[in-house]
């Protein structure tokens, strides 16, 4: 068996309804007169959590149980900022203010894969944001007019596939935060 067979390419994300992926999407779009780039698809506009990476398929109900230990409340996000990180490219949306509910999500998420014994890139500081524009060459950024409001109540687990449009995503799991 091949390796790619017995892999899958997964991450942990929040995951905007369609509304809102549409509106970050349209942002980018009204940004890349100015910044040039590629944009992210509608689609597929998310906030990666924790990257996995290459998951042996039989760890997968490894990665499952240690998703359900992660218990954070609900919460609202702000998307009122943008950023460029000028030597990945990105034009990215994120807020002035993040939640403290994000930074607890995001240690049980860590903290229990660790437990699990699962690896996962935890090499650089946990940065919230969310991928506008690719291969952006911003010279002046200008705020969002508005700020978008996000109710976030899951998280989510997504297979990452490579195809000729670029990346494809598909959620395999949601869990609930209450």
């Amino acid at each position: 068996m091949d390796k790619q067979a017995t892999t899958l390419r997964v991450f942990f994300a929040l995951w905007p309804d369609s509304a809102l992926q549409t509106a970050l999407h349209n942002m980018g779009s009204d940004l890349n007169a100015g910044c040039g780039g590629r944009g992210v698809r509608p689609e597929t506009i998310h906030l990666t959590l924790a990257f996995i990476g290459a998951l042996p398929a039989d760890r997968l109900e490894a990665l499952y149980a240690a998703a359900v230990r992660v218990s954070t409340p609900a919460f609202d996000w702000q998307v009122d900022q943008l950023g460029y990180w000028r030597r990945n490219q990105l034009l990215w949306a994120g807020t002035s203010q993040p939640p403290e509910a994000l930074g607890r999500l995001v240690s049980h998420l860590h903290a229990a894969l660790n437990d699990a014994g699962l690896a996962f890139d935890d090499s650089k500081p946990f940065a919230p944001h969310i991928t506008l524009l690719r291969k952006a060459h911003c010279k002046a950024l200008v705020q969002p007019p508005q700020a978008l409001y996000w109710q976030v109540r899951e998280f989510v687990l997504v297979q990452s596939e490579t195809t000729d449009k670029g990346a494809s995503y598909r959620v395999m799991r949601r869990w609930p935060l209450v």
